[in-house]
Parts: C-alpha cells; structure tokens; sequence
C-alpha cells in the first residue's frame, strides 16, 4: 500500500467452518464472562457508595448468665483467683509461662480506656501514690511527684472473659436522595440486621461448630466446622452485637497468654523471656464491613461481619491518674492492655444506567478484540493462511494512470470546450437568420438605377 492510495474496509465472508465455530465460542465465553462475573456476580450495573459510621462501645465484666451488673439481683461471676495460673494467689508451683502477677477482681468500669473509636480493656497495671512537691510559687522543678508508696502491680483477674459490646451505624450519603433518609440504602444501625465474627482459627470454628454458631458465611445457614468460619454473635435484648475478648483474640489467631515477640516496657525485644500479651498489651484491629449486594442475587438486606486482626508485636500502655485532691495528691495507673480499635467501613448500592452501559460497552469491546483474534489466527496461523490473505486484501488497477477514469480537471476543460461549440453554433444560425429576413425586407423598388 503506497501513500497515494485510499484503504477502505472490504466485507468477506469467509466459508470456514473453523473459523466460524471459533468465533462463537469466542462469543459466547466473553457473552458469559459478561452476564455472570461482571453483572450478576460483581454487579455491574450498580453504582457504589463507600460507607462512613460510628460506634459506641460498653465493657462488661463476668456475671451470671451475662446478666446486667446494674440489676441489684445479678451477681458477679468470677472464678477464684488461686485457680488462675497467672495469678501469684494460685501457688509457688504455677507453671505459667509469663510474668505472675498479684491479681485483683476490677468491675468493668475501672477496667477501660474509651475514646471516640476504642476501647481498651486493662489487663495489668501497676499503681503508685503520689504527692505533689512543686508547689504554684517554686521557681523550678527537678521533679514534680515524689512517690510516697512502692509501685504496685497486679493483673486484671480474668480480663479475659469480659465482654465487649458494639452498637455501630453507618451512612452512605453519595446514592441517598433527599426524600429516602430513612431507606437502608441511606443508613444502616446494627441493632436492626445480622452480622458475624470472621474467624480463619481452625480449632474456634470446630468449637463453635459444636456450639450451632459456625457458619460458611456472614449470610445464610449453611454451617461449617472448618476456618475460615463466621461466628453468631451474642446479642442482648436490644439486639446489639457483644463478645468476649478472649473470642476476638481467638478469632484473629492468638491466645492472651501466647507470648508477644514485639518490644517490652523498656522498648527491648523479648529474647529468651516470655511477655505474655496479657503482661505487655496489643492492638486489635476490629474492621467492620457492610455491604448490602450478594453475588448473584443482587441487592439484599444489608448486613455485615467482623474482620478482627492483631498487629505483630504491638503492645499498648496509658498513664491514667486519679486524684484524691486535684493536684496535691493523685494515684497513677500505669495500665497495660488489648486495644481494640474499629474501622468502619463497607458499600451500599443502587441501580445505576451509567454504570450498566459501560460494562455493555466492554462488552462490545471484548467481542471485537475476539474478531480480531480470530483474524489473526485466520491470517498468520491456519494452513490456508495465504488464501485467506487474498481473499481479504486485494490490490485495485491504478485507475487514474490507465485513463479509466477522467481526472476533475479534464473533465473541467472538456466541458467547457463543448460550451464555446455550442455557443458559436448558435451565434452562426442567428447570423444566418438575420441575413435573410433582411433580403426579405429589401425593397425592389428602392434598389438604385444603372
């Protein structure tokens, strides 16, 4: 192909079986992909929202029957502290593999650290009474405190088992409009759907399994005694997610008294000693997950799960005082403890015909580049390759050097040479005309005399 010539698209219908039923199994997998993967399982024609949300957390000590420590009838459920091995009540032969500590019994409200999206639950502490030295007129100050009592530590006796409760709400204002705030699709509370634990701890879910609480989703009843496993929450009478700390920690795959290889108080490694995370604190990681699409079925209730995670070698401590008389005297609490802090997150949706065309158009491109596979299959590939080639391109004469077809500009000169023909023709006939009506007119009688 010179620069000189035109390319234009040329339709062949090529009779090759091969060619054919290539194409359509080409068809119909890209047909499938589209239907199945992109619109029904990842829901294709619907437009996403991310969710934003709050939570709030309650911190429940052992009771019996988890009842309401507030009812004057409910009665604490604590086992006896010399039945603790982590306990130094329990006896000089514990073999427990940290740290032993004193334990105390805490109710829940001395035993948490809550801010806007954590919650901590004290694990062990150690205590010192002060008293304040630098007064409002001393001029400088070596120290401020001076302890007046020897640090006491003692661990929170079976923190383990205290229970912590999640009511959370979420919000997916991009695909809200204004006269739907209360749709679902909207906001979401908790209290009104399903959730569960995700948990990828073979031996929980074989547990739970015994129990009827082990599920292969956080949707349906089909259950599961093999990780990963999505474990029922406890719920109270108001329908709000609780668990023990013990089920998250078991969920992300570690134990209380698992030994923590990160840093110790002085910022060291742990090596050759044990710290348990009782003894040292961590950071979990709760997120918190909604969605109210299923692949294959559509849009469905909302509903959402829990993704707990443990960072590696995290610990976590707090400095909390309380004061006998603000300033003059105060009790530190050097707590130590799990740190549970909550992302939320997650997507709503709703029809969208934007969306739905352009996995469409995709789909339309995905069937040209079929096309185009199987022409280069057709053309570089099969045996017959070069008949092909033939019967697609083919080459024309070159119509302007063999006189096939006149040029703009002769048939510009040879129209006009045809126009001045006929106008001299035209002019010699009225010439001729004129001529002789005039001899017709000539007046013999006017005629000159000889």
């Amino acid at each position: 192909m010179g620069l000189c010539s035109y390319e234009t698209v040329k339709v062949v219908a090529i009779r090759d079986k091969r060619l054919a039923s290539l194409r359509y199994l080409f068809v119909v997998v890209i047909s499938a992909y589209v239907i199945i993967f992109e619109l029904l399982g990842s829901g294709g024609f619907l437009q996403k929202s991310s969710t934003v949300g709050v939570v709030r957390f309650s911190l429940q000590h052992p009771t019996n029957s988890d009842c309401d420590p507030s009812d004057r009838n409910c009665r604490n459920d604590f086992a006896p502290l010399n039945e603790l091995p982590y306990c130094r009540q329990y006896g000089s032969n514990a073999s427990y593999a940290g740290n032993v500590y004193p334990c105390e019994i805490y109710e829940s409200i001395n035993a948490q650290i809550v801010s806007e999206k954590s919650i901590a639950v004290i694990t062990r502490a150690s205590v010192t009474n002060q008293t304040l030295i630098c007064g409002a007129d001393a001029m400088s100050c070596p120290r401020t405190y001076s302890d007046q009592s020897v640090e006491h530590t003692f661990y929170t006796a079976q923190s383990e088992r205290f229970t912590i409760l999640f009511d959370h709400a979420v919000t997916a204002s991009q695909i809200c409009s204004g006269h739907s705030q209360l749709h679902y699709s909207c906001s979401a509370e908790s209290s009104r759907y399903s959730g569960r634990l995700l948990s990828k701890d073979s031996d929980l879910c074989r547990l739970e399994h015994q129990n009827g609480r082990s599920y292969v989703s956080y949707r349906g009843k089909q259950e599961t005694g093999t990780s990963p496993c999505y474990i029922e929450p406890s719920t109270t009478s108001a329908s709000q997610d609780y668990f023990t700390l013990d089920l998250l920690l078991k969920a992300a795959g570690v134990d209380i008294d698992d030994c923590n290889e990160g840093p110790n108080d002085n910022n060291v490694h742990n090596t050759g000693t044990c710290q348990t995370y009782r003894d040292t604190g961590a950071t979990l990681l709760l997120n918190i997950f909604w969605t109210d699409f299923a692949a294959y079925r559509g849009l469905v209730e909302p509903g959402y799960y829990y993704a707990p995670q443990l960072i590696a070698g995290s610990s976590f401590k707090q400095y909390v005082p309380f004061y006998d008389r603000y300033r003059s005297q105060r009790t530190l609490l050097n707590a130590h403890g799990i740190k549970i802090a909550v992302l939320l997150g997650g997507e709503f949706h709703k029809f969208d015909m934007l969306s739905f065309l352009i996995t469409i158009t995709t789909a339309v491109g995905l069937l040209a580049v079929a096309t185009t596979i199987v022409d280069l299959l057709m053309l570089y590939v099969l045996p017959e390759k070069e008949r092909y080639q033939e019967a697609k391109y083919e080459k024309t004469e070159e119509f302007e050097r063999q006189n096939l077809v006149p040029s703009a500009l002769n048939q510009l000169i040879s129209r006009t040479g045809r126009r001045r023909i006929e106008h001299k023709e035209t002019n010699s006939d009225c010439s001729r005309e004129s001529g002789d009506e005039a001899n017709e007119l000539r007046d013999p009688l006017l005629e000159p005399i000889d």
